[in-house]
């Protein structure tokens, strides 16, 4: 639900893709911003991204220290149509951020406090938020709200944590598949009548005529 407002696990660090997808909603409201801040009082704002649909359409950056907003970068076209989704994807860098919206560059924002200091992402205005997902060069990790709503890897839709439970079996893809160093982490519990749980890699590739399949199982007792 917006207006959103998640830590961010470990901070923002050099090389993380943050990405928010959702859609303009076009019925109510003419901003929408998406926010990366110390803690959740909104007082110091590393980097303020504000669409404004007035006067022709155009995007504010800026960055807010102790309350006070420093001066407005304003990129003179909206990339983003009311009532239609979007793909924003936010990549740190040691100098900037750099701001993809649906694929292609949009802007380019210069670090004016150091990125290390943000803990927190808030999303707010006329906007409806699908997921927010983060994703390194070996890791992909999820925001949780303080409310208890987590925004998970865009293979999995957003839902309420926690959830009763993933409909079995289930079947997803992995966000960038398999490489050295990534971690999968699987948490659940045992149903008391379960006989045998596991879990199933496969592998596929349409140049060659085979398959590989990898399961481990586990007896229960």
């Amino acid at each position: 639900a917006v207006p959103f407002s998640g830590t961010i696990q470990g901070g923002l660090q050099d090389g993380l893709q943050i990405t928010v997808n959702g859609a303009v909603l076009s019925s109510s409201g003419t901003r929408f911003a998406v926010d990366f801040q110390t803690g959740f009082s909104g007082n110091d704002i590393a980097f303020h991204f504000n669409p404004r649909f007035e006067d022709g359409g155009y995007v504010v950056c800026n960055t807010r220290q102790k309350g006070r907003w420093g001066p407005e970068e304003r990129k003179m076209h909206m990339p983003f149509q009311k009532g239609m989704p979007f793909d924003l994807c936010f990549l740190v860098q040691s100098s900037d951020f750099k701001v993809m919206v649906n694929g292609s560059l949009f802007v380019q924002y210069f670090h004016r406090v150091p990125f290390h200091r943000v803990d927190t992402i808030s999303v707010n205005g006329s906007v409806q938020l699908s997921y927010i997902s983060f994703q390194t060069q070996t890791v992909i990790h999820t925001v949780q709200s303080a409310s208890g709503q987590m925004f998970s890897t865009p293979a999995i839709p957003p839902m309420m944590y926690p959830h009763p439970a993933y409909p079995m079996p289930f079947i997803t893809t992995i966000p960038g598949g398999l490489y050295p160093s990534k971690s999968i982490i699987l948490s659940g519990t045992v149903l008391p009548s379960a006989q045998r749980c596991g879990s199933c890699v496969k592998l596929t590739a349409s140049r060659w005529p085979w398959m590989v399949s990898t399961c481990l199982n586990t007896t229960i007792a």
